[in-house]
């Protein structure tokens, strides 16, 4: 058996070599007095019986066995201090990050979790919006980079974030931020496979024109639930032969103006997920000369996936000869709509009664913008980078990528 203190070993009958006796006679080792009990081993040692240093007797073996079992675990109790105190800090490095600071729009008591794992798209999502902030660089913007450049619908978004604001389109935008994002994340595939080779093509009129497929429900209207409710007009809807249902409508604000006045240099097809006889006598409000809307697509013309969402598959009616899809575009508020064709996708945030709502204004803007351009996917993708949204590491990162790239166009 052999002992270590201070890096020198002990014989196994308790002696001291030659070379410990030479630095017990340099003080190095041996104490001053001929009885001393060291503290911090635990070690006692009397030369009563080796005058001349030759033995020294190491008394109390249990005390000395207890003393190291002491150390070794007030060692592993300050080794987790330690480690508690490290990770405590790396936590609060985290928390206080902007992208984590605050998490919760709409329901505050949800915890904040250390890593966002990626949803799945339900209809609580409205509920679980996560309330992120936009990525902030720890230097001091300059003027010129405190003007920002009004990009259709992410300068909002970014607003939204920046100013955590309470107030209604505030809350909308960072809700559908969180929508989209789970849209366009949510793995899906056609119900029926025959719709993977369904074809449908329709009459173009201007064959130069670019084509806008416009949503019609949270799009350009709102039916209310409850017919009670306040709304702009009651349509009677034609639900079977001897059955009519009124359906109290709330039109968005500047829709029909928007509509007749891009129908001017684009073609207008409405794409709904909607019932023919219920969308049609929204459409015919809409357009009562029936001269702005070129075609009507109802719910059978939508993509029913696995999921049981009706998504809208572009390339069923266009095609090299009719519709090409570089001049082509989808407006829709539900981001899983134009998830088969994510660059010729234009988001919305939802319209529901709100009068104020001015997004059709900042709309008509950004798709007058659009005229002329070659290919109107890489118009898209470099105004609103719907590829960022794709993103397994959860919707704080897509932020981050998303305003950065904002900041350096």
């Amino acid at each position: 058996m052999s002992l270590t203190r201070n890096g020198s070993k002990m014989s196994r009958h308790g002696r001291f070599t030659n070379s410990q006796i030479l630095d017990l006679k340099k003080n190095k080792i041996f104490p001053l007095s001929s009885k001393h009990y060291d503290s911090s081993t635990g070690i006692f040692m009397s030369q009563s019986k080796a005058p001349d240093y030759g033995q020294v007797h190491l008394l109390n073996n249990d005390v000395l066995k207890n003393k190291i079992k002491e150390k070794r675990i007030q060692k592993q109790i300050d080794t987790e201090v330690l480690l508690n105190k490290l990770v405590t800090r790396v936590e609060s490095k985290i928390a206080q990050s902007p992208f984590k600071k605050k998490m919760l729009a709409i329901n505050p008591t949800i915890e904040i979790p250390s890593q966002l794992k990626p949803y799945s798209l339900t209809p609580q999502s409205r509920i679980s919006a996560f309330q992120i902030q936009s990525p902030s660089s720890s230097k001091p913007r300059s003027q010129s980079q405190n003007k920002r450049i009004e990009i259709y619908y992410l300068s909002k978004l970014q607003k939204a974030f920046d100013n955590n604001g309470s107030d209604y389109f505030s809350r909308i935008f960072r809700e559908h931020f969180h929508q989209t994002y789970q849209g366009l994340n949510h793995r899906f595939f056609p119900q029926n496979n025959n719709d993977y080779n369904r074809s449908n093509k329709l009459i173009k009129k201007c064959q130069q024109q670019i084509t806008l497929f416009f949503d019609l429900d949270e799009t350009l209207v709102h039916c209310n639930e409850n017919p009670s409710m306040p709304c702009d007009v009651i349509l009677d809807i034609n639900v079977s032969k001897i059955q009519i249902v009124k359906a109290g409508i709330n039109i968005r604000p500047y829709a029909k103006e928007l509509l007749k006045n891009l129908s001017k240099n684009f073609e207008i097809i409405i794409f709904t997920a909607s019932h023919s006889c219920y969308a049609e006598k929204v459409c015919n409000y809409l357009d009562p000369e029936q001269s702005i809307i070129s075609h009507r697509l109802f719910r059978d013309s939508c993509t029913l996936t696995n999921n049981q969402f009706y998504t809208k598959d572009l390339k069923i009616y266009c095609d090299n000869t009719n519709r090409p899809l570089n001049k082509v575009a989808l407006i829709d508020n539900a981001s899983y709509s134009y998830a088969w064709q994510l660059d010729n996708g234009i988001p919305i945030i939802p319209f529901y009664d709100n009068k104020e709502d001015k997004e059709l204004l900042d709309l008509e803007k950004y798709l007058k913008n659009m005229i002329g351009t070659i290919d109107v996917r890489e118009y898209n993708k470099s105004n609103l980078k719907l590829y960022t949204f794709i993103d397994q590491r959860g919707p704080y990162k897509v932020l981050e990528n998303l305003f950065e790239k904002c900041q350096q166009t």
